[in-house]
C-alpha cells in the first residue's frame, strides 16, 4: 500500500525546478495531460499516492491535474479555484467554478505524446535526483534514483 501523504516532497517545488511550466509554455498548452501523466509516474515511483483529475470549468475548459493529499497539481505548480483565478486574471466580480472529477492514468495521453511524456519524466526525476540523471554514478548512493523509475 503506498502512503497517504507525501511529507518529505515539495511537489510545487519539484516542479518549478524542473522548469516545465513557468519557463515552457508548451507544458502547458495542450499537454496537460501529459504532464499530469509523467508527474503521476514520478510520484508513483517513488511511492506517493496520488490521483489524475480533470478539473472543469463550467463546461468552458478541462485541465489535466495530480492531486496528491488533497492538493492538486500541474506543470505550473498547484493548481486551484483561486490560482487559475489569478493565472487567468479572472476580475473578482465574475463567477467561476471548478469541478474536480477523477480521472484514470491509462490513455490519458495520446500516443503521439510519448516522447514528450519521456522529457517530462527525465526533468522531473533529475530534480527529484539532484540533479544528476536518474542512473548516473552520481545517484548510485540513493537507491530511489539508483535506477530509472
Amino acid at each position: 500500500m503506498l502512503p497517504l501523504h507525501a511529507p518529505a516532497l515539495d511537489i510545487a517545488d519539484i516542479i518549478k525546478q524542473a522548469k516545465l511550466g513557468r519557463a515552457r509554455k508548451e507544458a502547458q498548452i495542450d499537454c496537460c495531460a501529459v504532464f499530469a501523466a509523467a508527474l503521476y509516474d514520478v510520484l508513483t515511483a517513488r511511492g506517493v499516492r496520488c490521483e489524475i483529475f480533470c478539473a472543469k470549468n463550467e463546461g468552458l475548459w478541462t485541465h489535466s491535474v495530480v492531486s496528491v493529499s488533497g492538493r492538486y497539481f500541474d506543470s505550473m505548480g498547484e493548481f486551484s479555484s483561486d490560482i487559475y483565478r489569478k493565472r487567468a486574471r479572472i476580475r473578482p466580480s465574475l463567477d467561476s467554478f471548478i469541478d474536480y472529477v477523477q480521472d484514470v492514468r491509462e490513455g490519458v495521453f495520446e500516443a503521439d505524446f510519448v516522447e514528450m511524456h519521456a522529457f517530462f519524466v527525465e526533468k522531473l526525476n533529475e530534480v527529484l535526483c539532484s540533479g544528476a540523471p536518474c542512473g548516473s554514478e552520481a545517484n548510485q548512493d540513493r537507491p530511489e534514483c539508483a535506477q530509472r523509475p
